[in-house]
């Protein structure tokens, strides 16, 4: 187990590690007397946090507080290479404020939110704190660590805060979000421009839309628009008035798409409604 850096103090200790080869054998239950920020660099692993199992990928980061037992379940056929950082609460008494960057560790129920993923967060910097860490050369290595922890623990805690508020409105923000894309379901949407509207990852409003609707975004969008289409042409309103009005950008993609789902072209439906009357 080389550790390509490590340090450790009264109040600090970290280390970067790899295992080329690593053992299952290796890797037991534990726990730490300090809080811990984990960091995986690679390898294929999952881990378990009292009770509670996480599957990993590189750029994951893990928290653990204090006593918070936890183990690895490593999958042997890569190397498995971290950052960690341990440290005592002590080493930010001279901090002001310093209880804001605790709350991420301390104010959750044990082994739930405890994965943080660097491409969901919303916020790049958590993972800027783990990249070029080496210290060789440096002087004072502790107060370049400390300079990368506090910078760590003050994103944390706004990420910790803005997941916080969206857990206690993720039921409105469902009904939020669906009312956002019928009201602009005819202009030029995409997935990146609502999150940009929501200030969400796509992946979380890929995730929180199929949870609302069953169905994934663009295809409940396709279905939505077509069904519009549908109403129009029925109305007397031509198809390629049709098409554009309910937000297709060229009518061979808009017929293809019509055919595909009502089983006929969209000739056919043109008049119906008047027809019938």
């Amino acid at each position: 187990m080389p550790h390509i850096f490590t340090y450790r103090d009264q109040e600090i200790y970290s280390h970067h590690t790899v295992d080329e080869h690593p053992k299952a054998e290796n890797f037991q239950m534990h726990a730490h007397e300090w809080m811990e920020i984990f960091y995986l660099l690679s390898g294929k692993c999952s881990y378990l946090v009292e009770g509670s199992k996480y599957e990993l990928h590189p750029g994951d980061i893990l928290i653990m507080r204090a006593a918070e037992t936890h183990m690895i379940e490593i999958k042997e056929d890569e190397p498995y290479e971290r950052i960690a950082i341990h440290f005592s609460p002590a080493v930010l008494a001279s901090v002001p404020k310093n209880e804001r960057f605790l709350r991420p560790f301390l104010d959750r129920p044990l082994g739930q939110r405890n994965l943080y993923r660097t491409d969901e967060s919303g916020d790049s910097r958590l993972k800027a704190a783990f990249e070029g860490f080496s210290f060789e050369g440096i002087g004072d290595v502790k107060l370049n660590l400390m300079s990368r922890l506090l910078v760590f623990l003050t994103v944390m805690s706004a990420v910790y805060e803005r997941q916080s508020d969206m857990d206690r409105s993720e039921d409105s923000f469902q009904s939020q979000l669906v009312a956002y894309v019928n009201e602009h379901l005819f202009e030029d949407i995409s997935l990146q421009s609502i999150a940009d509207a929501f200030f969400r990852s796509r992946s979380q409003i890929s995730r929180v839309f199929r949870q609302s609707t069953g169905s994934p975004l663009w295809e409940y969008v396709t279905i939505k628009r077509l069904l519009a289409a549908q109403a129009m042409l029925q109305r007397g309103v031509n198809a390629s008035e049709a098409c554009l009005a309910c937000g297709f950008s060229d009518y061979s993609s808009f017929f293809r798409a019509y055919r595909a789902h009502f089983g006929h072209s969209p000739k056919s439906d043109y008049g119906k409604e008047l027809r019938e009357r």
